[in-house]
């Protein structure tokens, strides 16, 4: 089967729904101007799209994905149109709309449930699920109205089944996993279960397109325009499965909150701002699905008053996972921002490598590192939706002097001119916190930071591969869901209860 891509050569398969770029596993976070777009990236960055994730650790796209909130649990959200924000880390989705005017704040609202692919334990209305929902339609306006059917049905499961099969796809592995993980902690209830969580509901009435004005931007891009309709949100935290022990420490407030709802006038929003709403489909083998990414991509162009360049970066996939891993150190080091962006998958990617030519414009020249990359040897594993490459050895001479990390079980050394060899290992890292941090930290804590940080280093820190037509990309989505189980995993239910008693205190 051929799938669009978002290249300038043959195309590529494309339902990449990030909406901004990746900055973890060693790529520098990028400044941004006030207007949202990047400035000139940092060494061997590549840049941090206004509207668009930024995350934690080394740097991982924070766009409508899990940022930790309190605990570390992901801070999933939903748009904070009046809403109150919720006691265990509901934050708004996609990071704060822009405030210039309300555009981005209707668009959150028309796809928030889309981006729920971000943050599997936070809990939402899914009820019910149509499997013919991601059977994909024949002309573009359908799929948008589809989706839009889905939500007024209150249907997430269905919503995010009838995204393009990429997005759908980070949502179902995500969600899976994650809830696994919280029912594992003792957070969510042991029966649990990812299809049927609840706590948000939507509902749509009266949505109509204006089919005449839809615009297409390519062969495999249209932006389907939303003018009439109301959309209701209503969030109940009382129904989500947390365990009673969870309950009980959240306290009386969160026992007694009420159902909240927000409305959104679609059409005084239209009237008020004399544009339509954009909700975009693409073009995967021969049928259309709805995008949230390349819908939040849209409306940040909008903002910025913004064209979608005529013609995108082809992807360039490698032989293997550890080649591609590779080939995107050295793009980094090289300050090859299209190099970068031709490394990411072309179906979870595709949005970056369609804005690719804007992005490398909005850049600006950059100046390579100078830094060479002499060795990186690697482990792989097999993971949900690709393979994890996981640094085994990594050596970079920049100006003159060499640094060598080396990784052998749990324990890490590096090479540093005039520090010699220097070693850690895992079951040294409480020890240190407690150096480090002194009275500062309580007991408890320290014993959690330095199990959860010991977890890591066996598990290893790097990034997820993954193979479309035969060719491997640097996923970075996936390599931060990789990175927040790894967190995760190194939690014990004990653990849990001791952050509860620390907030209690």
């Amino acid at each position: 089967m051929s799938y669009p891509g978002g290249g300038g050569g043959q195309w590529q398969p494309q339902n990449n729904p990030y909406g901004q770029q990746p900055q973890q596993g060693g790529y520098p976070q990028q400044p941004q101007q006030p207007g949202g777009y990047p400035q000139q990236p940092q060494q061997g960055g590549y840049p941090q799209q206004g509207g668009y994730p930024q995350t934690g650790p080394q740097g991982f796209p924070q766009q409508g994905f899990p940022q930790t909130g309190p605990q570390g649990f992901p801070q999933q959200g939903f748009p904070q149109q009046g809403f109150e924000q919720q006691p265990y880390g509901y934050a708004p989705m996609g990071g704060e709309p822009p405030k210039k005017k309300r555009t981005g704040l209707v668009v959150t609202a028309v796809v928030a449930v889309l981006l729920l692919i971000g943050g599997g334990v936070t809990f939402f209305a899914l009820q019910k699920s149509d499997p013919a929902a991601n059977a994909g339609q024949d002309t573009p306006e359908v799929a948008a109205k589809n989706l839009i059917e889905q939500l007024g049905s209150g249907d997430v499961v269905g919503i995010m089944a009838s995204l393009a099969p990429a997005e759908a796809a980070l949502s179902k592995d995500y969600m899976e996993s994650m809830t696994k993980e919280m029912k594992r902690l003792e957070i969510l209830k042991p029966d649990a279960d990812p299809n049927k969580l609840t706590g948000v509901e939507f509902k749509s009435e009266n949505i109509k397109f204006d089919e005449a004005a839809a615009e297409k931007i390519n062969d495999h891009l249209t932006i389907n325009k939303l003018v009439e309709g109301k959309i209701t949100i209503t969030s109940d935290a009382s129904k989500i499965p947390l365990t009673d022990k969870l309950v009980d420490a959240l306290g009386t407030e969160f026992k007694t909150t009420t159902s909240k709802s927000e409305t959104v006038d679609i059409t005084a929003e239209v009237k008020k701002r004399g544009t339509p709403i954009g909700i975009a489909s693409i073009k995967v083998g021969d049928k259309w699905y709805p995008s949230a990414f390349y819908t939040i991509a849209n409306a940040v162009l909008e903002e910025e008053k913004q064209k979608w360049p005529s013609q995108g970066i082809a992807a360039q996939g490698a032989s293997s996972a550890e080649d591609a891993a590779k080939q995107m150190v050295n793009a980094a080091l090289d300050a090859d921002l299209e190099k970068v962006i031709a490394l990411l998958p072309p179906d979870e990617a595709g949005v970056l490598q369609d804005l690719g030519p804007l992005l490398v414009k909005e850049a600006g020249t950059t100046k390579p590192t100078g830094a060479k990359l002499n060795a990186l040897e690697t482990d792989v594993k097999d993971v949900a939706g690709g393979k994890q490459v996981t640094v085994k050895k990594l050596s970079i001479t920049a100006e003159g002097e060499t640094v060598t990390i080396t990784r052998e079980g749990d324990c890490y050394s590096a090479e540093v001119p005039g520090q010699g060899n220097q070693k850690l290992c895992a079951d040294e890292i409480t020890q240190l916190v407690k150096q480090q941090g002194g009275k500062n930290i309580p007991t408890e804590a320290i014993e959690i930071i330095g199990r959860v940080a010991s977890s890591v280093m066996k598990t290893g820190v790097g990034v997820v591969s993954t193979e479309v037509d035969g060719k491997w990309y640097v996923s970075p989505v996936r390599s931060y869901y990789e990175l927040a189980l790894s967190l995760f995993r190194g939690f014990e239910p004990k653990d849990v209860d001791a952050l509860i008693e620390l907030l209690k205190k």
